[in-house]
């Protein structure tokens, strides 16, 4: 039995993560159970390798702004368990979370004994924003994808608006080593009828094109030629005919954002640009190139394709600075990948370790000149030490990494 939220979160974050499936029949058999109706409530679905958190929390923002209440739900979480479901970006309540594990619990007894089978977590954990966003009559729900897309629990609804952010490679285990097997699991997100909005690189787009074809859907394509960078830091630009403002910070925002405002324009054309603009520039996200300290800056790039962007960011916005690192990342990760990508933009390299269930010793990585420092504190505090007045300190590798360094380091 579940006696307190703690063990409640232990049950749910310990079920199976991944059950092997080919199609998402347990999702609708979950759902003709729960009965939940969700046909009056406009949906849009986040799909891609990176950015998706930083696009839910703009277009929430945006639809906060023009008086829309919205449930917003992402993953993973940075600092609390309570972060994946969200409404007018508040997290969920500790009591609001306890009452739903102990429904979800229940179902998935329920559910076990009318088809001979459980849940799993990702499966549970989006029934449980489904519940929460249907009681509490929002508006909007801003879904994002958890992995992939085509069987990912999220897409057991049809959606008003897709958007896809990037591909890259990433859970590649999951969902293929190309390009295009990944494309094609973020793209079973779009169903007949469907409106598709992606800033995936332009290389990609006869793929989606086809695909888009062949499933009786539409599409608008955005890349970096729509839009034109005015400043840095903030991030100004201009797109649309209009000049935005950003209050995140990193070049892979302006695509984020450029996807955030068609998305916007598209679902909801009577939304003024004031409006749009106040939106973003009031946009929060934990963990996306995040001062924690003077000069010290935490970002969840946790792969390859991410850390080019943040390397991208790094040179535009500290070019005149000693750029230092600090590293680690969980054991399914590409790790000598991602490695060599910080070698080739930062001065001094550490790596570091971290508790968690899917950490890997990375000892084995620190050949000169990358430095291994084991306590990720440790590190850390001698580095601040270390620091001079033109370094710059950029942690990242893993969002659990980054949650785990705001928890716990004492500034």
């Amino acid at each position: 039995m579940l006696n307190n939220l703690n063990d409640a979160i232990q049950w749910i974050e310990t079920r199976i993560k991944f059950r092997p499936k080919t199609d998402l029949e347990r999702m609708k058999k979950a759902m003709l159970m729960l009965d939940i109706d969700l046909s009056n409530i406009k949906k849009i679905h986040v799909a891609g390798t990176n950015g998706k958190g930083s696009v839910c929390s703009y277009i929430t923002h945006i639809l906060m702004e023009a008086g829309y209440k919205v449930g917003t739900y992402t993953s993973p979480y940075l600092l609390r368990f309570n972060e994946r479901i969200r409404i007018q970006m508040n997290e969920i309540t500790d009591d609001e979370l306890f009452e739903l594990i102990l429904f979800i619990y229940d179902l998935n007894i329920k559910f076990e004994e009318k088809h001979g089978e459980t849940l799993a977590f990702f499966e549970l954990l989006t029934l449980m924003s489904f519940i929460y966003y249907s009681k509490n009559q929002v508006d909007v729900m801003v879904m994002e994808v958890g992995l992939g897309g085509l069987l990912d629990a999220t897409n057991v609804l049809n959606y008003d608006l897709s958007l896809i952010t990037s591909i890259g490679f990433d859970h590649m285990k999951q969902l293929g080593n190309t390009l295009e097997s990944i494309a094609f699991n973020k793209l079973g997100i779009l169903k007949e009828g469907n409106h598709l909005i992606t800033t995936v690189d332009p290389s990609l787009h006869p793929y989606f094109k086809e695909y888009v074809k062949h499933a009786h859907a539409t599409a608008d394509y955005y890349s970096s030629q729509d839009l034109k960078r005015i400043q840095d830091l903030p991030i100004i630009f201009e797109a649309f005919n209009q000049t935005y403002e950003l209050s995140l910070i990193g070049e892979y925002q302006l695509l984020n954002a450029l996807l955030s405002i068609a998305g916007i324009h598209y679902l909801f054309p009577h939304i003024q640009e004031d409006v749009i603009k106040r939106g973003l520039k009031k946009t929060t996200w934990l963990g996306r190139l995040e001062e924690i300290a003077k000069n010290v800056y935490l970002d969840g790039a946790h792969n390859t394709h991410a850390i080019d962007s943040l390397k991208e960011t790094a040179l535009h916005a500290f070019k005149d600075k000693d750029i230092w690192v600090l590293f680690s990342a969980l054991g399914d990760k590409d790790i000598t990948g991602m490695i060599e990508r910080a070698l080739s933009f930062s001065n001094r390299l550490i790596i570091t370790s971290f508790p968690d269930s899917r950490f890997h010793d990375l000892k084995e990585f620190a050949q000169p000149p990358i430095e291994y420092i084991e306590d990720a504190l440790l590190a850390l505090s001698h580095l601040r030490k270390e620091m001079g007045s033109n370094t710059v300190l950029l942690i990242f590798g893993s969002l659990h990494f980054a949650g785990y360094i705001k928890q716990n380091f004492k500034f």
